[in-house]
């Protein structure tokens, strides 16, 4: 594990006490974080996020569908809208599988056969009693077709969770 990851880990488990990431190892390991209101839960967060992409997502999620077909990476299809009722844990939103679900806390996972993905939304009162969203990415590789996906995935990944952040900002 790499001296930033390290780091990383030690932060956030400074911040969060027991997040749940893909494996002990992790090949890859980023969070971002927000200032979100007081009365939102984690999958409101998680499905205003998710409610709009750019297009140019929706073009990179093509592209990788495309690209990952010939090679049995199963296809994502970026976002679509979520059904009104909430999912309950062991339930799929998007391609991910729900895991860990409280008002404060989702957690999401998806394996495939080149690597697993897990995503955690955490939302944390601070000690000037207001909510921040901290979203944790980690990822565990399995192979040569995962490092290589993740070669570009893990340059634009923040931007991505940046622009996705966009939608809880205009919602707020």
């Amino acid at each position: 594990m790499k001296k930033k990851q390290k780091a990383t880990i030690k932060l956030l488990k400074s911040l969060l006490n027991n997040i749940t990431l893909i494996d002990e190892k992790v090949d890859y390991l980023s969070y971002q974080s927000l200032d979100v209101c007081k009365n939102i839960t984690a999958f409101e967060v998680y499905k205003m996020m998710t409610s709009y992409q750019p297009k140019w997502l929706l073009g990179l999620f093509k592209i990788r569908d495309f690209l990952g077909k010939s090679i049995g990476i199963k296809p994502i299809n970026g976002f679509d809208n979520l059904a009104e009722k909430e999912p309950d844990i062991g339930s799929t939103v998007h391609f991910f599988t729900i895991i860990e679900k409280t008002r404060d806390t989702l957690t999401l996972i998806i394996r495939d056969f080149h690597l697993d993905v897990c995503l955690c939304l955490r939302i944390i009162e601070t000690d000037d009693h207001k909510k921040k969203l901290y979203l944790i990415t980690s990822v565990k590789i399995h192979n040569f077709w995962g490092r290589l996906y993740m070669v570009p995935v893990s340059i634009i990944h923040p931007y991505i969770v940046y622009k996705l952040f966009k939608n809880i900002n205009s919602k707020k």
